[in-house]
């Protein structure tokens, strides 16, 4: 009997409500013009066969939305539109012709929701049920899954089944969602899209979920995290595939050697049910989840369990150093990307802390040396960003050290978009240090606070040119940053490293990162250039990773907001560390708030704002330093370095009137003398408590 042999039933015309529903959801329906281009051009094909349109994607990514879209398109152009959903229906050849009443004349249309649960039903479907259907019927499928590997390379279906994965919405389509959401909604707008990433369900929950307290930032509600994981991710069968799922979830790629490290004997069974979910995306690099599903998984484990996501993220950490230390080159800077993608997991920051996988439309790029033939174009770049004297300060590096630029090219049309000019010193050049001020501001600073032992280096970031161009912006940037953190990882005995910012760089990547803004100066501003550096000498390789750990976290500021936790009492040596990284940040008061010496005793014994005693206390210790008639060139060198600042010490030194050496060894006696005030109270102070005079 054939199942489609029924005329076609009379369709009453839809009442008032219905047409106005219909309208309505038009008029709130986003996105997807080409999945619906390519609808209306097979409903416009010649009535010769049956034509398939199957499309597949992750839960929640508007595939039934998307078939009541194609509904409303074919009932308007009069075609007779059946809809089916085979996770509704029995496991029965008989049960699935039942509900999907197709009539056996005409040109239907069929939709099937749900379509890869037809599971044992396939071979069925295909060659027998669609066989018996008029020509010129349409049928879309959609599902979790695209139809099996048998039917995608059957010579029969070449022509007549075209496959496609439903992608999420673009960056201006979410916000048209959001906004139809939850209209009038207009906090944490950019919060809310960057946790949906463009995934539709995602931006509903999102829409609906509720504001940030007064002062705080946005972040989905457990319950609205935990909703999405049920409707995108289901039912996991076991905990180590949350494991790993958790892992996957934590770094941007995966592979089976990453897994192996931390689940050695189910590796191979596990990363085979991994990449065969939908939600995950294969590439060249490994497995990535759909970014909506990693920041949920990610943010419900730090919730959950936050003591097993620090431990889950430091051996992560730990892992992706040993391979940026150990690994052949193009290892070692892929893991170099993934230890910055984990480190800012959370963190919105502009320049090269981007993720270039939420970059919609973003360009790849590929890194190479700068040879000759490229020196026209690097040039061009370097006029571009940083005008003629810029351009000298290139040629001269260029010409001293070639081995240190690093060109950035698009993918697909190999132009340079991106120059990185990355320095490395053991011993200072007169001729270098005279022709580049930067650097004899460099080399100032770091004789002026801790000088390099033998063998030790600086590094120096001195350009970091980028073409203002969106589609290149993002992943060139990133690029850079990987080679940085790479260098940071691979050079043997590094003292410094700074970075020379030319107007409009990532100034909160880098004081995220605890890169501290050197003084301005006038040889600085003269170069339209701000300096940052680190001491790795005061902050080693592994406290510097603890604090990142700590800000991947927290952020900025500790837990509670309201400056660094009480600590022990500090040594002699650390608390003399902690008065000279005081004036140093002077005029920094975010850095100034992680200052231990707010919660020191002779601090905590006045009542009021701990920062505004610390100051007062700390200008009466340099003040003091005048009883002494011998020493008034001491407290003027203090002074004039740190509570005025904005200079360079030989800028100061001349303002003195006195040599450089001079200057350097009243400086160095005057904060001797401060610390020695200071540190006197606190002992005092200590001895008796922290009782209010």
């Amino acid at each position: 009997m054939n199942p489609h042999s029924a005329p076609a039933p009379r369709r009453p015309a839809p009442d008032a409500s219905v047409h106005d529903r219909e309208e309505t959801f038009l008029r709130r329906f986003v996105g997807r013009e080409t999945e619906l281009a390519r609808f209306r051009a097979a409903l416009d094909e010649s009535p010769g066969t049956v034509t398939v349109l199957a499309l597949h994607g992750p839960g929640g990514i508007g595939k039934t939305q998307l078939l009541r879209r194609f509904a409303v398109e074919a009932r308007r152009r009069g075609r007779h539109v059946v809809a089916a959903d085979a996770g509704r229906t029995g496991p029965t050849e008989e049960a699935f012709a039942a509900a999907a009443d197709v009539p056996g004349t005409g040109r239907p249309v069929l939709l099937v929701d749900n379509a890869d649960r037809l599971g044992p039903l396939e071979d069925w479907f295909r060659d027998r049920y669609l066989t018996g259907l008029p020509p010129g019927s349409l049928v879309v499928l959609a599902g979790r899954e695209p139809p099996g590997l048998r039917w995608r390379t059957d010579p029969a279906w070449a022509d007549t089944l075209r496959v496609g994965r439903l992608d999420r919405l673009s960056r201006a389509e979410s916000g048209r969602l959001l906004q139809d959401a939850a209209p009038g909604r207009t906090t944490a707008r950019g919060a809310r899209l960057a946790f949906a990433a463009g995934h539709p369900l995602a931006l509903r929950l999102a829409a609906r979920d509720r504001d940030a307290p007064p002062g705080q930032t946005w972040q989905p509600a457990p319950e609205t995290v935990a909703e999405l994981m049920d409707r995108v991710v289901g039912p996991v069968p076991s905990p180590l595939h949350r494991q790993a799922l958790e892992i996957c979830a934590h770094v941007p790629e995966t592979t089976e050697d990453l897994l192996r490290a931390f689940l050695p004997d189910q590796a191979h069974e596990i990363f085979d049910w991994l990449r065969r979910r939908p939600y995950a995306i294969s590439g060249r690099a490994g497995l990535r989840l759909l970014p909506v599903v990693a920041e949920a998984l990610d943010r419900d484990l730090g919730w959950r369990a936050p003591d097993a996501y620090l431990s889950l993220h430091k051996a992560l950490r730990t892992h992706l150093q040993t391979l940026i230390r150990t690994r052949p080159e193009p290892v070692s800077l892929s893991a170099a990307g993934a230890f910055h993608h984990i480190q800012t997991r959370g963190r919105r920051l502009s320049g090269p802390g981007r993720d270039v996988h939420a970059e919609a439309g973003c360009d790849p790029v590929y890194e190479t040396p700068c040879d000759a033939e490229d020196l026209p174009a690097v040039r061009d770049l370097a006029h571009e960003r940083l005008g003629p004297e810029g351009v000298a300060a290139v040629d001269f590096w260029l010409h001293r050290r070639p081995h240190g630029f690093h060109l950035y090219r698009a993918a697909r049309t190999g132009e340079i978009v991106g120059v990185l000019g990355l320095l490395t010193f053991d011993r200072w050049d007169a001729v270098e240090t005279a022709i580049d001020p930067v650097v004899a501001v460099v080399r100032e600073h770091v004789e002026s606070h801790r000088e390099p032992g033998p063998g030790e280096r600086v590094n120096l970031v001195r350009f970091a040119l980028l073409r203002r161009r969106p589609h290149d912006l993002a992943a060139a940037s990133a690029a850079m940053l990987v080679r940085v953190t790479r260098e940071l990882h691979v050079q043997d005995r590094l003292a410094w490293t700074f970075h020379a910012q030319n107007g409009d760089g990532p100034d909160g990547l880098l004081e995220y990162a605890d890169f501290r803004r050197l003084p301005g100066g006038p040889r600085l501003a003269a170069q339209n250039v701000t300096l940052f550096g680190h001491d790795w000498g005061t902050t080693g390789m592994n406290a510097w990773c603890d604090l990142l750990d700590d800000r991947m976290l927290f952020g900025l500021r500790t837990p509670g907001g309201t400056g660094p936790p009480r600590t022990a009492a500090l040594s002699r040596a650390a608390f003399d560390r902690a008065v000279h990284d005081l004036l140093r940040d002077w005029h920094q008061r975010e850095r100034l708030a992680q200052n231990p010496l707010l919660h020191a005793a002779f601090v905590a014994r006045h009542s009021g704002d701990p920062e505004q005693n610390l100051r007062r206390l700390v200008v009466r210790a340099i003040e003091s330093i005048d009883q002494d008639p011998r020493a008034k060139g001491q407290r003027a060198a203090v002074w004039a370095t740190y509570v005025e600042g904005g200079s360079t010490q030989q800028a100061v030194a001349r303002e003195l009137a006195l040599s450089f050496s001079t200057y350097r060894r009243y400086l160095k006696r005057g904060l001797e003398r401060v610390c020695w005030h200071l540190w006197e109270q606190e002992a005092a102070n200590a001895a008796r408590g922290t009782s209010a005079w």
